[in-house]
């Protein structure tokens, strides 16, 4: 059973190195093929006389969706990227919490309220800022949409754990099923219905804790929601500037 086991698992790793090898691959190409329909699409815009209504919502639904198919390549290019140079900086985890909440505010449903425990105002992680806003904004994503039928309350808390910070993000929606907990990383994997997620999501968050040399984990919420909490080594700020 052991080696079945490690059997599947090895099958399983290079299946997925093979799904990354080949979107690295083919990223370039589908993207020169979408910026010539997203760019004559804008043209025709542009050109349409004001009463060709219909045709412009025909021709504005082929930018949007061709644009939406841009934006899934780029995720993928992201998920498939090796391990390049990424420029790491000194980041404040609470100030880059109320960043991500500035820039994720707009898609956060009615009837779902946003709390905060921020407790790392002095402390520092050494990491790349972009990466890691992309890691909580979609931490937050997947919890506004768990919650976005009945509402809720998400939560973001930060504190420091001897010499790491921990940041979690929380929410009081349905949970994740117990049969889904151990693909819930994988890419492509979803638990959503078809049209409503890719299921990179968390695989994007996984590579950027990995990258950041951290850790994730999936717990429970009080009532039985979702609670993903991530661990970041503390780094000195003054000891590495002198």
């Amino acid at each position: 059973e052991e080696l079945n086991r490690k059997t599947q698992e090895l099958a399983h790793h290079q299946r997925l190195e093979t799904i990354g090898t080949l979107t690295s691959s083919i990223a370039h190409e589908f993207n020169n093929l979408l910026t010539p329909i997203m760019g004559y699409s804008i043209l025709t815009l542009e050109k349409l006389p004001a009463e060709e209504t219909e045709l412009y919502d025909n021709v504005l639904e082929i930018y949007n969706s061709s644009r939406k198919a841009k934006e899934i390549i780029s995720r993928l290019s992201d998920l498939s990227r090796k391990n390049n140079a990424l420029t790491f900086q000194f980041v404040s985890p609470d100030e880059l919490v109320q960043k991500v909440l500035g820039v994720v505010a707009p898609a956060q449903p009615p009837g779902v309220t946003v709390e905060t425990e921020l407790n790392c105002r002095h402390l520092w992680l050494y990491g790349n800022e972009t990466q890691l806003s992309q890691m909580l904004l979609n931490l937050m994503l997947n919890a506004f949409q768990a919650m976005e039928e009945r509402g809720g309350t998400v939560t973001v808390s930060t504190w420091a754990d001897g010499a790491h910070v921990r940041l979690r993000v929380s929410d009081t929606g349905p949970g994740i099923p117990e049969e889904a907990r151990e693909h819930i990383f994988e890419p492509f994997y979803t638990t959503k219905e078809a049209g409503r997620g890719t299921g990179l999501g968390l695989a994007i968050v996984r590579q950027v804790v990995e990258e950041h040399q951290g850790s994730i984990e999936l717990g429970t919420a009080p009532g039985g929601g979702a609670a993903f909490t991530v661990m970041f080594p503390v780094r000195d700020r003054a000891g590495e500037e002198d």
